[in-house]
C-alpha cells in the first residue's frame, strides 16, 4: 500500500513530515473500519518498512504526553506479544539501538512489576502510579527518556524512507 506523491513534494518534506505521509493513510485506513478481516487486509497490503513503521506509530501514537498515558499503554502492548515483538523488531529494522534498549529496559521494569506468572500479567490502573512512589519515579523516568528519543526515531524512520522510497512511495512525475 504504497502512497502515491510527487517527486517535488517528496523532495520537500523534512524527515518527519516525510514519515507522517507515508503513514497516515494507513492509520485512517484502518481507524475508519473497526472490523478485524479488514485490519488484517490492510496490514497484509504493507511492506516490511510500512509494517515497522507503523508499528512504532501506533507506540508513539498511544503513549500521548503523559506518565498514565505511557504506563497503560505499554502495559497493554507488553500483554500483546505479538504487537510488542513487531514494535521492537521495527526498531531493529530501522537500525534504532537507543529506541529499542529503552523499549527493552521497560519491558524488563513492567515484567518485574506486572507480570503474575509465564503468561499472565496483572491488570494495570492509572490508580497504580500513585499508590506506588518507586512506579510513578521510573515510569516518569521512562516516559520522559521516550519522548526525548522518539523525534530521533521518526527522523531516522524518515531517513529511511528517502533512502528507499520503493518500500512507502509511488512517485509521480
Amino acid at each position: 500500500m504504497l502512497v502515491t506523491m510527487k517527486r517535488k513534494v517528496f523532495d520537500s518534506l523534512d524527515h518527519a513530515a516525510l514519515e507522517w505521509t507515508c503513514v497516515e493513510p494507513t492509520l485512517q485506513r484502518l481507524h475508519s473500519g473497526r472490523d478485524p478481516t479488514v485490519k488484517s487486509q490492510v496490514l497484509a497490503q504493507l511492506t516490511n518498512g510500512q509494517k515497522a513503521q507503523f508499528l512504532f506509530r501506533v507506540l508513539y501514537h498511544h503513549t500521548g504526553n503523559s506518565v498514565v498515558d505511557f504506563y497503560c499503554w505499554v502495559s497493554y502492548l507488553l500483554t500483546e506479544a505479538r504487537t510488542w515483538s513487531g514494535i521492537k523488531g521495527g526498531l531493529r529494522y530501522f537500525g534504532d539501538d537507543a529506541m529499542l534498549r529503552l523499549l527493552e529496559e521497560t519491558e524488563s521494569f513492567l515484567e518485574a512489576k506486572n507480570r503474575l506468572g509465564d503468561a499472565e500479567w496483572r491488570d494495570v490502573f492509572p490508580q497504580d502510579l500513585d499508590d506506588d512512589a518507586e512506579l510513578l519515579a521510573s515510569v516518569s523516568r521512562l516516559n520522559a527518556t521516550f519522548h526525548e528519543i522518539a523525534p530521533a526515531t521518526l527522523k531516522l524512520i524518515g531517513t529511511y524512507i528517502r533512502d528507499n522510497p520503493g518500500e512507502f512511495v509511488r512517485i509521480d512525475d
